[in-house]
């Protein structure tokens, strides 16, 4: 029974290995795109499993920097929560950005060759559904939720 223990805890460990492996390797074809823009202003913020890309203006220069792993699963854990197929279908809780009282913005969940946008909302008030996916991208980002 003492020689069987350790062997049992170290397949659990490789089973856990390769589980996280698997995860991580699906979670690579999966990519964020965060837009925000009026007349006078452009706000897009890009991010994959280990980088994001944010941009504060039509001309500006982007900025990259690394994403931790603690973050991307945030991000995915976000995912899980929402219905991709019925993203664009969301109704937006408010709609400033129709008289440029605010930021149009749109959310777009690429996975593999598959595209879900959203339909505009107001940026910082996106809809209930996105509402905790979007606040892990702007965290992330180098953009403040404003």
């Amino acid at each position: 029974m003492k020689k069987l223990l350790p062997l049992l805890v170290v397949t659990m460990l490789f089973a856990a290995g390769c589980a996280s492996s698997a995860l991580k390797k699906q979670s690579e074809y999966i990519a964020f795109e965060y837009e925000a823009m009026t007349r006078g202003a452009y706000k897009k913020v890009i991010v994959k499993q280990d980088t994001v890309i944010t941009i504060t203006g039509r001309d500006a220069m982007p900025i990259t920097k690394g994403l931790k792993n603690g973050d991307w699963n945030k991000l995915l854990s976000a995912l899980e929560k929402v219905e991709l197929d019925k993203i664009s279908e969301l109704k937006p809780p408010s709609t400033r950005s129709h008289t440029d009282a605010a930021l149009a913005a749109n959310l777009k969940v690429i996975k593999k060759d598959k595209t879900y946008q959203s339909n505009g909302f107001d940026h910082g008030n996106p809809p209930a559904e996105i509402k905790e996916l979007v606040q892990q991208i702007l965290t992330v980002s180098a953009l403040e939720n404003k």
